[in-house]
Parts: C-alpha cells; sequence; structure tokens
C-alpha cells in the first residue's frame, strides 16, 4: 500500500473508515485490503464492502486486492464521475420514468445522467422522437433502430457533455413534446426544480416550456438541496420519479399541490454491496487495472451516429471544470 503503513485504529464507523481511507488516498496512490483491515481490525469483507461503497459514489476506482484515487481530468471527465454517485438510486428512478414513456411519443431528456440512465431503458422502443441536448444521452439511443434522436446543436460543456447555448433556440421554438424528464441540483415548493449553471438552466428552460408535461428525475439526496437558479417553477411540474429513500414528509407534500410524485424501488441485488464482489480477489498481488465500468452498456466512443441522428448545427467546443445536474 506505500511505503509505511498507517498506525493500527479500532472501534471506528464505517463513516469514520471510508473518511480514513480517503484520507490515505491523498497520500498515495494504493490502498490495500488486507492492510486496511488490519489497520481497522475488522474483516477484509467488512473493508470491501466499504472500498465498494466509495467506489459506487465515485470516490475511488476499485482494483483488483484494493483501491486507488481517481485520476479525474486524464481518461474521465466530471459526467463519468457523476454517473456512479447513487447510480442505483438513478437506475431506479430510470426504469419507473421509461415507464411513462410508449411508443410514438416525442419527449425531451435533458443532459442529466438520469437522464442517461432513463435513455438506456428506452432503446426498445419503436417510433420514439428524443429531443436532447445531452451528447451522451443522444449516444445512447443513437443505434436504436425504432429511436429518432433531434440533437437542438450549440456550444459543447465538457463537464455535462452537453450542448448550450443560441442555436437550440430556433430548433425548439418549433417543437411541440408531449413530455420531458429534467434531472435536478435542488427541488422545493418554493422555487420548483434548479440547477447551477446559467447556460444549462436556459436550455432547460426553453425544453421545458415546449413540453406538455414536466417531470422532475432525481434521487433522493436531491430533496433537502437548493441552488443558484430556478428552471421550472413548482406549478409547472406535473409529476416527479424518484427513489424509494426520498423523504416522506416533502413527498406527502408535493402529492398535497396534486404533483404525481413515484418513489420507485431500488433492485434488491444492489442492495448488498458485497455481492458485487463475490469473486475471490487475488490479496497477495495488488496491482493497478482499470477502473471498472461504471454500468452496463456504457459507451464512451462519442463517434458512434445512428441512421436516425439528425445532424446539428456545427458544434463549437470549449473546456468547463465546472459540475452540473447530477
Amino acid at each position: 500500500m506505500g511505503d509505511e503503513a498507517p498506525d493500527r485504529v479500532s472501534g471506528a464507523t464505517a463513516s469514520d473508515r471510508m473518511h480514513r481511507v480517503l484520507e490515505l488516498l491523498d497520500t498515495r496512490d494504493l490502498v490495500g485490503v488486507t492492510e486496511l483491515a488490519h489497520f481497522f481490525g475488522v474483516s477484509e469483507v467488512t473493508i470491501r464492502s466499504d472500498l465498494t461503497v466509495l467506489a459506487r459514489q465515485g470516490r475511488v476506482a476499485r482494483v483488483r486486492g484494493g483501491a486507488r484515487a481517481l485520476q479525474r481530468g486524464q481518461s474521465e471527465v466530471a459526467f463519468d464521475v457523476r454517473l456512479r454517485v447513487q447510480a442505483d438510486g438513478k437506475r431506479a428512478v430510470a426504469r419507473a420514468a421509461s415507464a411513462m414513456i410508449g411508443d410514438g411519443e416525442a419527449i425531451a431528456l435533458d443532459s442529466s445522467t438520469t437522464a442517461f440512465y432513463i435513455a438506456l431503458e428506452l432503446r426498445d422502443r419503436k417510433e420514439l422522437v428524443v429531443v436532447t441536448n445531452g451528447l451522451r444521452v443522444a449516444t445512447a439511443l443513437a443505434d436504436a433502430p425504432g429511436v429518432s434522436v433531434i440533437v437542438p446543436g450549440g456550444v459543447l460543456r465538457l463537464a455535462a457533455m452537453s450542448l448550450v447555448g443560441d442555436f437550440a433556440s430556433a430548433v425548439l421554438r418549433t417543437t411541440s413534446i408531449g413530455k420531458g424528464f429534467f434531472g435536478a441540483r435542488g427541488v422545493s415548493l418554493d422555487r420548483g426544480l434548479m440547477d447551477l449553471n446559467p447556460e444549462e438552466v436556459r436550455i432547460k428552460q426553453e425544453m421545458a416550456d415546449v413540453c406538455e408535461r414536466v417531470i422532475g428525475v432525481f434521487d433522493h439526496t436531491k430533496w433537502r438541496r437548493s441552488a443558484l437558479l430556478s428552471f421550472v417553477p413548482a406549478d409547472r411540474v406535473s409529476a416527479i420519479v424518484t427513489d424509494a429513500e426520498a423523504p416522506s414528509d416533502l413527498i406527502d407534500l408535493w402529492r398535497g399541490t396534486d404533483v404525481e410524485v413515484i418513489a420507485a424501488a431500488l433492485d434488491p441485488a444492489a442492495r448488498n454491496p458485497a455481492a458485487l464482489h463475490a469473486e475471490p480477489l487475488d490479496l497477495t498481488a495488488l496491482r493497478a487495472s482499470p477502473p471498472e465500468a461504471p454500468a452496463p452498456d456504457l459507451e464512451r466512443d462519442g463517434s458512434a451516429r445512428a441512421p436516425h441522428l439528425r445532424p446539428a448545427p456545427p458544434v463549437t467546443a470549449r473546456k468547463e471544470v465546472a459540475d452540473t445536474t447530477a
């Protein structure tokens, strides 16, 4: 794990252990299961469970026999990191949201990671039209034979893998969409659905304006959060799809305003983190290996195009560090 082993501690909670693992990874590249188990005085199974939780939160990368610090900005962008944060909740939301979408509809998906998971659930739909400003969302549906993808165009925001700007306005002004699904960084009855980046908020507003129904899609961690800007007022929200861990008191308040709220159950298999690493680990050879794939069927090759993907105006790329909608 390093040249020097840390002093042994015992009696630490799971939260304490994970915090200490992150501190260790600030000063070294790798941490090993065997040494962490000795350090904390717990079983290797417990340590694997802790590391799995951190990996699912996008805070470490699992490697053979342990974990390593994420090397952000080299092999992945902020979108890839956020895909793994609350991934089980986002998948549950995606399954429930996709059940609201039938063949032959026209829908909007924003560039959020939750929208990406929804897109993966829609690949078998027929005669479905999807309007999105999310490049990863478009790529996920690019080769789905029954889905036509419309990308309005604009300026590339690398952190969100999204297109923003005035290019989209002309397309959206002539579009009529049945349902729009939007992720959010915060939600409240006073301010509706909220996000951080002004350009992202603007394109969300324009997309929501042409949707007959606006549906918020986000996991339970967004319920007690606020954000800089509102992009949809509460009275324009038709429904909310969240996961079963969302606070029941806030759900009841929204239902009291005649907003449909669906609290989707998590996949039972996802509740057992140890099950994700049931295969034997070679504890004697701690070697770096590529991080595990964030999710099945994730496509990282942005060059793929399907016959149904309609070309957008030329895109101007620019780098951006700021994080956006989860």
